[in-house]
Order: C-alpha cells, then sequence, then structure tokens
C-alpha cells in the first residue's frame, strides 16, 4: 500500500486583530481546495483558550466540510478525550459518519499539555486514567447496545448510542514519545504522530521512533496499524523560492515551543530525551489576551533539507526523495501542514503545486487533481 496525503485545518490566528470568522473561512477554502485536487483526506483539530490552534470544535467543523465535500476523507483529530464524556463523543462521531458515510474517521490523545486541563477543571494527573475509559467506552458504545459501565472515572446505567455507525470506525491514536507510540503498538491501533518537539525535527527522530514502533508490533502479535505522519511541508520551484515563508515556520515554531516547554527553550536534547514522554510541571503565565506569548529560538534556514526532518521545504524532486524515504521506513499516509501565517492564497496555490509537481510520482496509488482548482 503507497503513501497517501492529508490536508490539515491549522487554524493558527499569529495576528489576534484578524476576525475569528475570517479565519474559519480560510479553513474550509483550505478543506474544499483538498477535495478538489486530490488529497485522500483532512485533519481537523480542536484546541482552546490560546491562539496556536483556535479550533473550538473539531466535530462542527468536520461537519460543515462533510456537507460539502463528497469524497474527501475527514478525520476530526485529535479529540482529547479527557476532556469530554465518552458517550457523547461516540454519539456526535455516529452523526458525522451519518452527514459522510464511509469517509470518517477519528483521531484521539491523552492530552500533552496541562494548559487546558487548568481552566476547565479536569484534574491533570487523572488525565491517562479518563482517556483509557474513555477509549474502551467510545469503543465499546459504536457496537453494544445497553452498555452499562462501572469504572473509576465514569459510570453510568445501559445506554445504546443511537447514531451510531453501520460503517465500521477507524480510530488513529496520537502519540509522539517511545513509550506512547509502544503502547500504540500494543494495542494494534492506528498510529497518528510527529516526534516530540514536532517544528524543526532533525534527522533521524522519525526513523528511531517508527523503527520502535515495528518492533513493538511485531513483539505484541496484534496486526499492524497504519502511519500518518505530519509534516510541515513548503514547495517551490528553486531552494529560494521554497523559503520564501521561512520566518513564518520560525514564528509557528516560537509559539509551539513556548506551550510544550512553558514558556522555557528546548535545549541540548539528544535524539533519546526528544523521543521522551513530556511530563508538563506548573503552568507558566506566556498567554495574554488569548496570544501566546512567544519565545524567540534561532533557526538557521541555510541547508535546512539537509539537517532538518521537518520542514520540508524544498523543490519537488527533493520532497519526492523524502517522501521516498518515508515509504520506506513504513509510513501510509502524510498529512501536509501549510499554514503558519502566510496568506490562504498562497497556501491553496501551494497546495495545487504539490498535486501538479509531487502527488503524481505516487500515482499508482494517489488519485490526482481530481477537479482540479
Amino acid at each position: 500500500m503507497g503513501l497517501k496525503f492529508w490536508a490539515t485545518l491549522p487554524f493558527f490566528r499569529g495576528d489576534m486583530s484578524r476576525p475569528f470568522s475570517d479565519i474559519v473561512a480560510e479553513q474550509l477554502d483550505i478543506a474544499q481546495a483538498a477535495e478538489d485536487l486530490g488529497f485522500e483526506g483532512v485533519i481537523v483539530p480542536e484546541n482552546h483558550f490560546q491562539n496556536y490552534l483556535t479550533n473550538p470544535s473539531s466535530v462542527a467543523i468536520s461537519s460543515i466540510i462533510a456537507a460539502k465535500t463528497k469524497r474527501l476523507r475527514i478525520q476530526p483529530s485529535v479529540i482529547v478525550l479527557p476532556y469530554y464524556h465518552p458517550l457523547l463523543v461516540a454519539s456526535e462521531i455516529g452523526l458525522l459518519e451519518a452527514l459522510a458515510p464511509g469517509r470518517v474517521s477519528i483521531g484521539v490523545a491523552r492530552g500533552g499539555s496541562r494548559l487546558q486541563f487548568d481552566r476547565i477543571g479536569v484534574p491533570y494527573d487523572e488525565a491517562r486514567g479518563r482517556y483509557e475509559e474513555s477509549l474502551e467506552i467510545i469503543q465499546r458504545a459504536w457496537v453494544e447496545d445497553d452498555l452499562a459501565y462501572e469504572g473509576k472515572h465514569f459510570s453510568f446505567p445501559k445506554t445504546t448510542v443511537v447514531s451510531r455507525s453501520e460503517n465500521p470506525l477507524s480510530i488513529w491514536v496520537a502519540a509522539q514519545s517511545v513509550e506512547g507510540i509502544t503502547k500504540v503498538a500494543q494495542e494494534g491501533h492506528n498510529l497518528l504522530t510527529s516526534p516530540n518537539w514536532g517544528h524543526f525535527e532533525p534527522h533521524g527522530d522519525l526513523d528511531t521512533l517508527l523503527a520502535t514502533y515495528e518492533k513493538a508490533v511485531a513483539e505484541s502479535g496484534k496486526p499492524r496499524g497504519e502511519v500518518m505522519v505530519m509534516r510541515h511541508v513548503w514547495v517551490g520551484d528553486t531552494e529560494e523560492e521554497a523559503l520564501q515563508y521561512f520566518d513564518n515556520i520560525v514564528d509557528h515554531s516560537n509559539h509551539y515551543m513556548t506551550i510544550v516547554q512553558g514558556g522555557g527553550e528546548n535545549r541540548n536534547r539528544n535524539t533519546r530525551e526528544r523521543l521522551t514522554r513530556r511530563v508538563d510541571g506548573e503552568m507558566a503565565d506566556f498567554i495574554h489576551g488569548g496570544k501566546i506569548d512567544a519565545i524567540s529560538v534561532p533557526r538557521e534556514r541555510e541547508g535546512l533539507f539537509e539537517r532538518m526532518n521537518d520542514p520540508i521545504m524544498t523543490t519537488p524532486d527533493r520532497m519526492i526523495e523524502r517522501f521516498r524515504h518515508y515509504e520506506d521506513i513504513g509510513v501510509n499516509h502524510v498529512v501536509m501542514h501549510q499554514g503558519w501565517g502566510q496568506p490562504n492564497d498562497a497556501i491553496l496555490a501551494n497546495m495545487e503545486k504539490l498535486a501538479t509537481d509531487v502527488f503524481p510520482a505516487f500515482a499508482e496509488q494517489q488519485v490526482v487533481g481530481a477537479g482540479a482548482r
């Protein structure tokens, strides 16, 4: 099975003076372009209370996309399960599947940052337990009538999710650490990943992570799930053209690193340390008026392709080379993250360039340019 390409909706609001309605409209344009240009699917993320990712409801946006598209696969992802009651998640995903039969999957996570936990009143130290109970309940609620449950975090009398789908629903579990992806493999789930520290990821981290995943799958005796990897990409006819928005990816990365480090900087970390499960301490005060006070981490643009596995800002031939390597190490799907503050017209044009100049190299597996813009 060959490599497939997905888009993601960034919902990045670097300029907080812009109306949120404009941000939403741009995301829907990206989803429509993914439909028109032959992307396999779209990831619809959610997050809360900060401008790095401003979508409060992946299911709501997914429902709009479902109504506007015909073939695009749609994945609300990731839904941090400890934030919600699992019966409501199971019910809402069933509704989404009814709007887009056979096109829906779901991405789930435990939750890597305590920022939201502290604000919605869910104890951060209960995240793992709530997540595990939720995932069990959701999977059972999709197939069982009169499900009753008695757990540490969730208990309810016999209940039937009446909106559940007749189609089997695919679950993708987000994990970034060796510990996390090992557990995904042991449980036989699909893996959604971008190694810890995300942006400006050195070569070797992804290879190490996926080698660990394959070893854990082999030892588990469970069927191997599929692997989806998110990458920040921009393609240009020349290296200089591809690096046109380098300053934007640096700014975006600074927002991310501020969140994951609680305002600190990621210094002198090796592969092992980067791939260790992140544990948050006390939440630093780095958000004001919803805007992250982003730290500045120096980044070098020279030799980016040679030094870093992500971002991939290069020419079509070198991008194809990188993706061929991903096929070799067991990646099944690549999520193309292209929104870091660029004009939306530029994002749509670059999506079309990917569909024209990169996707045909994988044309034996990929639907390319259907109804191209």
